[in-house]
């Protein structure tokens, strides 16, 4: 990670990831993990990542995937990430989704963006 601003903690705050890749380790390792060193680099802001929603189907497994800052890939989830009060989160979508994961190729990235552009409406909806 790159720090490019600073980040009101009173804030929260929604980034877009590219690319997915095959298991979307990249996004993982930035937002999941302290491997990056995003804490120093965006301090007072908690990362979380959405990932696809069956994932949270899976007792024991959605409690695993919570603890890590994942949350669910809807419009309700994110909304309550993007909506509370006291700040300091950050929300980061995999923009083209596990459709793009697909299109994962050496030496190659693909953005899919046509018709995934609900991620704009719900950054205006929320500040």
């Amino acid at each position: 990670l790159m720090k490019t601003a600073e980040l009101d903690p009173r804030q929260n705050y929604l980034v877009g990831f590219h690319p997915h890749g095959v298991l979307a380790a990249g996004a993982f390792l930035n937002f999941c993990t302290e491997a990056s060193g995003f804490s120093k680099i965006f301090p007072g802001i908690t990362p979380h990542l959405m990932m696809l929603s069956l994932w949270f189907r899976i007792p024991f497994f959605r409690d695993y995937l919570m603890s890590g800052g994942l949350v669910p890939s809807d419009k309700e989830s994110a909304s309550y990430v993007l909506q509370k009060p006291e700040g300091g989160n950050l929300l980061a979508i995999i923009v083209g989704g596990a459709q793009e994961a697909l299109d994962a190729r050496p030496g190659s990235f693909t953005l899919l963006l046509k018709n995934r552009k609900g991620f704009v409406r719900l950054a205006i909806q929320n500040g």
